[in-house]
């Protein structure tokens, strides 16, 4: 397993990057998690996720359909990587001499997270290409009822990007959790505190936006179904408040807070630039958070009545 690792110091940073993200696209919980995303997601459509009108059977929900990739490609990417971390360290301890320093290895898993954004965009596609085959109805919250940023905002975010940012923070995990089992833990606390956090903020309009600080925000809700939530009417789609466009820049800068929590790990690493570098992203994080809560959609956007369903 370890044979293809550099052993050098003098090892590129690139030819690192290379290796560690043929391991990360060949790793069976990736492959598994990226065939189940998008198996899932045709099945959604062909299996009756539809509203049908006049005999012609349209999709529906097309913006809620990232919490896919992000579970089944994100979640397994944060495992993933964890264990490229761990594993890229125990080969060094094995031959002797670790191949390259902890931040150069440590840049190198974070460069093979192209992997799983990779995975994402190919979702992403494949939404694509049902939208093209199965023309949504004109009630759809899609790209011709809503702002084209916000609809590009939402699916880039919490699709691709929430694939990238699941690999990232494995990276985070695996520096500083080296206990067995850690990463499984970390992918089981997300999930309660991405549910937990922004369920008591959902039953009003005025505090949904500040469900926005989570790294996965929900953002599309109803459907064919009676009131979801107190401001949804029945049988009608809405998109929550807030700021989409900003959202995207947050979660990227999450990422990159990711990144320099995992190199910040090496002592030998903590420049001044380093310092510099994370705290301005933390700054950033926090702005980004109340920028998004407070501009762009101050009102749930509601889509008109689904005249039937199937």
């Amino acid at each position: 397993m370890y044979s293809t690792l550099p052993t050098t110091r003098s090892a590129s940073l690139a030819s690192m990057t290379g290796i560690e993200a043929r391991r990360f696209a060949r790793h069976p919980a990736f492959l598994i998690g990226t065939l189940t995303a998008l198996a899932v997601t045709l099945w959604a459509y062909l299996s009756g996720d539809t509203v049908t009108v006049d005999g012609v059977s349209h999709p529906e929900g097309l913006l809620s359909g990232p919490i896919i990739p992000a579970f089944f490609i994100g979640l397994p990417s944060l495992i993933v990587a964890a264990r490229l971390v761990r594993s890229t360290d125990a080969a060094g301890e094995v031959m002797g001499a670790a191949p390259g320093t902890e931040t150069r290895r440590t840049l190198a898993v974070a460069g093979a997270c192209i992997v799983p954004l990779a995975a994402g965009f190919l979702w992403l596609a494949e939404l694509f290409l049902i939208a093209a085959v199965w023309e949504p109805h004109p009630s759809e919250l899609w790209f011709p009822t809503v702002n084209d940023a916000y609809v590009w905002s939402i699916l880039l975010a919490l699709g691709p990007v929430a694939c990238l940012g699941g690999g990232l923070l494995g990276v985070l995990v695996g520096r500083w959790m080296r206990f067995r089992g850690a990463s499984v833990l970390v992918v089981v606390a997300l999930v309660a505190l991405d549910i937990l956090g922004q369920a008591p903020v959902m039953g009003e309009a005025d505090t949904a936006r500040w469900r926005l600080w989570l790294p996965w925000a929900m953002w599309h809700s109803g459907g064919n179904t009676a009131e979801p939530y107190d401001y949804v009417p029945a049988y009608t789609q809405v998109l929550h408040p807030g700021n989409p466009v900003t959202y995207l820049l947050y979660v990227l800068v999450l990422c990159a807070l990711a990144v320099t929590g995992a190199v910040w790990h090496d002592r030998t690493a903590r420049s001044t630039r380093l310092r510099l570098v994370t705290y301005a992203l933390i700054v950033a994080a926090v702005g980004l958070v109340v920028v998004t809560a407070l501009t762009g959609m101050t009102e749930p956007l509601v889509s008109s009545t689904f005249p039937s369903t199937d």
